[in-house]
């Protein structure tokens, strides 16, 4: 007769739990041994958030941080170096002085791409004087006035140029409003459950870099939604609002001209828009040319590379499914910042 307790089906349940969660923890620490990169997959570990007096938070470079950054569908490893200052340049702060700056985000900070090939060196190189790289990932025009301000105090720079993203810096700012208004550090630092697992598991950024470098798998889970399509067609303005917003933000910019030395030359390069550059699209080639009025209105000198960018082609110049310029998008913006110092009597 057979006395042996049954395993009842909550039970079942209970003990394929217990087994998933064993399996994951030793998945987890497996991977972590045979995959010690899993790390580089996120950006956090290079960044961090400040506040600069009078201007609000803003992101910068953690300071010290040598090491490498990855996009798990295989866009690129690359190695980042941050400063003490929390820049990404190779020498201290001091050296700014007498610099050409290039400020800027994501594009200018030189995501994706090797120090050397950023267009601020590649500008450095062509011309052949000193360049210093002022910039952030996830700043606005904003944040760029809060970069230059907290710069040390009697740098005088050769001259500046401001990177001007047309897809995500064009908007209707109030930066004294934004700095008022800004929420506390710690309710900034809230995180969303991708960024928790990309930050602490190996085993999630496994799957991710697994999942994503397969074809088949990639086009499903886009098709349902779990991970955007590339370069999908976005619009952060309406067209009745391009006027303000473009106004407002020369207007912001403006303020960081006027920050500088008397008789700094300074300028501002326009980013073309990703969909311009592939598609001719109009609603972008109409807010780029509303920018450089705007630009123009005050004063200000603009550096547009938008033929530079339609006689190379889309794809050569940025990344496959990220968004940001490949080292050849780099080139192209370096050889046209290069081109207006030169007209500036700055380089060869």
């Amino acid at each position: 007769m057979d006395d042996a307790p049954k395993l009842t089906w909550k039970g079942r349940v209970i003990a394929v739990g217990v087994g998933v969660v064993l399996l994951a923890f030793a998945a987890e620490g497996v991977l972590r041994i045979a995959m010690p990169h899993w790390r580089e997959f996120y950006s956090g570990w290079f960044m961090r958030t400040i506040d600069v007096p009078d201007h609000g938070m803003v992101t910068t470079g953690r300071p010290g941080f040598d090491g490498y950054f990855a996009q798990n569908n295989g866009d690129f490893r690359v190695r980042i170096q941050v400063n003490d200052f929390g820049l990404r340049n190779p020498d201290p702060v001091d050296k700014a002085q007498d610099s050409v700056w290039f400020v800027g985000d994501s594009m200018t900070f030189g995501w994706g791409v090797e120090r050397s090939e950023i267009y601020s060196a590649v500008a450095g190189r062509l011309g052949k004087f000193p360049t210093y790289n002022v910039a952030s990932p996830g700043a606005n025009v904003c944040g760029y006035q809060a970069l230059v301000a907290r710069m040390p105090e009697g740098a005088r720079p050769r001259a500046v140029i401001v990177g001007l993203i047309l897809e995500n810096d064009i908007a209707a700012y109030d930066c004294r409003k934004a700095a008022r208004d800004a929420p506390p550090a710690e309710k900034m630092s809230a995180k969303g459950l991708k960024v928790f697992l990309t930050r602490n598991t190996a085993l999630y950024n496994f799957l991710a870099v697994s999942l994503k470098r397969v074809g088949f798998v990639r086009d499903m889970l886009t098709a349902l939604g779990l991970i955007a399509k590339e370069h999908a067609y976005t619009r952060a303005l309406s067209e009745s609002g391009m006027a303000a917003a473009t106004e407002r933000t020369a207007a912001e910019i403006e303020v960081i001209r006027n920050a500088l030395p008397v008789g700094t030359p300074f300028a501002v390069l326009i980013v073309p828009a990703r969909f311009e550059v592939r598609d001719s699209d109009a609603f972008y080639r109409d807010l780029r040319q509303s920018m450089l009025a705007a630009l123009a209105k005050r004063g200000i000198h603009a550096i547009d590379p938008i033929e530079k960018f339609l006689s190379a082609g889309f794809k050569p110049t940025h990344f496959a499914h990220d968004g940001h310029w490949s080292p050849l998008g780099h080139v192209l913006a370096g050889q046209a910042a290069a081109e207006w110092l030169r007209r500036q009597e700055i380089g060869n």
